[in-house]
């Protein structure tokens, strides 16, 4: 975990609002930004993760794949704790907010080619996602899992994780035709 994760993480886990701002308003500037400093500085924490997770999305897919990594990995951490703490919170906010952030840690670590990490991060992140019932990220994790391990030439692994996906679900995403298909091509070059 970086400097700036670890900041990140002590301001909205143990931090007062201002020390959670000072830590949003030295990020580099979004079009959002001062809205999540607004929303930081608020007492109630799942109030306060939403403005975390507003400059965490801003910051995806931009020019600095590190920073995305660090607002992500903190945001995840962040919700984790909170919910240790607090339950779901209101609307399941610290679940759905984990799910999103662990959505966007993938995304920065596959921009950076980071393939073993995006699936040591998901040993962890799926079954505690899981077992929190978070919905709205599993497919697109369970798919970086498998792109993963064929990134990273592990057709075996892949093709196993790809068995486990329930069949209904293989049948209503066609991008699990599509890695069907991967592991087919990479089987016949063998």
């Amino acid at each position: 975990m970086g400097a700036t994760t670890e900041k990140i993480v002590r301001a909205f886990t143990q931090g007062s609002p201002n020390e959670r701002q000072a830590v949003l308003a030295a990020m580099p500037p979004t079009m959002t930004r001062e809205v999540a400093i607004q929303l930081a500085g608020s007492d109630e924490p799942s109030i306060a993760v939403v403005g975390l997770d507003q400059i965490t999305a801003d910051h995806v897919g931009d020019r600095d794949p590190e920073l995305c990594l660090s607002l992500a990995t903190a945001c995840y951490q962040v919700c984790r704790r909170l919910y240790e703490d607090h339950g779901a919170g209101p609307a399941q906010v610290y679940v759905n907010t984990a799910g999103r952030s662990a959505h966007f840690v993938i995304t920065a670590l596959r921009s950076l080619s980071r393939y073993h990490e995006i699936l040591e991060f998901l040993e962890g992140a799926l079954p505690w996602l899981e077992a929190a019932r978070h919905h709205s990220h599993l497919t697109d994790l369970m798919i970086a899992r498998i792109e993963a391990h064929l990134q990273l030439s592990h057709e075996s692994e892949a093709a196993a994780l790809l068995l486990q996906v329930p069949e209904e679900l293989r049948s209503q995403d066609v991008r699990f035709a599509s890695l069907r298909r991967r592991l087919n091509l990479a089987s016949a070059q063998d």
